[in-house]
């Protein structure tokens, strides 16, 4: 081999960029040298961005006012688009004052931190084959040349995933939509529930003269499920016109054939909660907006590795192949951890396992990073500032929690990490290891979650985010504590959690040290 990198990362969209950064600022940090390549298909990077949503308006938040400063751990929970870094020298708010940018400012934020950190990366470069050498490392094979590292980050992003209905070919996919004009005073069906569907729905609501939205599972909104990936409010005007019958429908269904005939398609459907019922529906326009999977077809070939959900690699709570060492993934990849839970799937989630991924790999290249102690005195005003003040665990509840160690009396803080990766942390008899997270309680078992109970003194029934803390020790079952919910989420200074948490962790140390 010519050269051998220490990380390649491939694909230059935010999972990626977010790896590559925070490497870089750990290598800065600790003077470690570190040989980092990225390579792009595009021609800069996000070029996802640059096409997707069709329509221009991104659903991540963009809120600009929080009562905090703008660079403060607190404020980035209400900043869905920016990028990690120390300084924070490039965030959204400097591209964007609106609360949903467009898709142009985002792509012009990762090039701008792509330029401001000196990022490696081979734009136009396909990749094509991957395989592992006799040495254990691996061989990335581009229409550039071979190229070989220790570790390879693979943040490909999705790619449109086309069920196999008969006749899906006739239809316009999400991504070709045409200019809304050529949907005026005609029927037209969209196949899929999910937020693209919904999105070009918006785009045609005042044009189109009936507008009917298919898919097998009913509609699900993001504010009864507390879920990001599914439809938000401001792309849900279809279910208003629907219930008050506005000449639009969401069908439950599944859609048997699609035909071409004069003027349109003769669509048979079977419906879902109608006793079997089928019929055969015209339109005059189909648009297929049917999900995306990841983009990693010739991977899973080369390297024999397992899919789940149908859509993503089969990973560890480190992000890592569960099939070959070494191989990591970053980005909408990670989503098969926690799909449909937290937010994985998006930007203001994933970049957080980034991060987390970040730390995995320095850790493998003997990056010399020392974890920082404190005593027993000081544990529960720590763990309630940092479930007051961090963004890890409110963005990625119960997914992403924050590690400590207690060893010879003290607290080893070992930071952010997966609750997967905690729950299989190898332990000795007499060893203890916590994590502190934030979590929802079950929203699902409430017919209306603006209607939810409240009740005062039972932190076990909270809905609302609140804190948890769970203790391992040795081999012994997870000890939890669920602390009281707070309307702000403001968990600091106040004796209902300092004393509860304080009391849990004496007992599960069994000490009489003050704590």
């Amino acid at each position: 081999m010519e050269k051998l990198h220490d990380v390649i990362i491939v694909g230059a969209g935010p999972g990626g960029l977010q790896v590559a950064l925070s490497l870089k600022e750990l290598s800065d940090e600790y003077n470690q040298k570190l040989d980092l390549l990225m390579i792009e298909s595009g021609k800069q990077a996000g070029a996802f961005y640059t096409k997707y949503p069709v329509h221009g308006q991104l659903i991540s938040n963009n809120k600009l006012y929080t009562g905090k400063p703008p660079k403060s751990r607190f404020s980035e929970r209400f900043d869905w688009n920016s990028l990690l870094t120390k300084e924070k020298k490039i965030m959204m708010r400097n591209y964007s004052r609106e609360f949903f940018p467009r898709r142009e400012a985002l792509v012009e934020m990762l090039n701008d931190l792509v330029t401001e950190y000196e990022l490696q990366v081979m734009y136009n470069t396909m990749w094509k084959a991957t395989r592992k050498t006799e040495q254990g490392y691996f061989e990335v094979e581009t229409d550039k040349g071979k190229l070989y590292c220790k570790f390879l980050v693979i943040a490909t992003g999705m790619t449109p995933n086309p069920p196999p209905i008969p006749g899906l070919e006739f239809t316009t996919p999400y991504h070709e939509m045409k200019k809304k004009e050529h949907y005026r005073d005609k029927r037209v069906l969209i196949i899929g529930k999910g937020n693209s569907g919904m999105e070009c729905v918006q785009e045609i609501l005042n044009e189109a003269n009936l507008i009917m939205v298919a898919s097998r599972h009913s509609t699900r909104l993001a504010y009864k499920t507390h879920y990001v990936g599914d439809i938000r409010a401001v792309n849900s005007l279809l279910v208003d016109n629907y219930q008050l019958k506005h000449q639009a429908a969401l069908l439950d269904c599944e859609i048997l054939n699609i035909e071409k005939v004069d003027e349109g398609f003769n669509v048979t459907v079977h419906y879902k909660h109608a006793e079997d019922e089928k019929e055969v529906l015209f339109f005059n326009e189909i648009i297929a907006a049917t999900g995306f999977r990841s983009n990693i077809d010739h991977l899973v070939k080369d390297l024999n590795l397992k899919i789940i959900n149908k859509k993503y690699p089969s990973i560890s709570g480190v992000f890592e192949s569960t099939e070959v060492s070494n191989l990591f993934f970053a980005g909408t990849q990670t989503h098969g951890l926690d799909y449909r839970k937290t937010s994985s799937g998006f930007i203001h989630g994933f970049r957080y396992n980034s991060k987390v991924l970040a730390h995995k790999i320095a850790d493998r290249l003997e990056f010399p990073i020392k974890n920082v102690m404190i005593s027993n005195e000081e544990v529960v005003g720590h763990i309630l500032e940092e479930l007051t003040e961090a963004s890890d665990p409110y963005l990625q509840p119960g997914f992403i929690v924050y590690v400590m160690k207690y060893e010879s009396g003290m607290w080893n803080i070992h930071g952010y990490q997966t609750i997967i990766e905690f729950e299989n942390t190898p332990l000795q008899e007499d060893e203890v290891l916590l994590a502190a997270s934030l979590e929802y309680g079950d929203i699902h078992k409430f017919a209306d979650p603006l209607n939810i109970p409240r009740v005062p003194g039972q932190p076990q029934e909270s809905v609302h985010i609140h804190p948890v803390v769970r203790v391992r020790k040795g081999e012994n079952a997870i000890e939890k504590l669920d602390l009281e919910e707070h309307l702000e989420n403001e968990f600091t200074d106040l004796p209902t959690y300092h004393q509860p948490l304080g009391e849990f962790l004496k007992a599960m140390l069994d000490t009489k040290i003050n704590i």
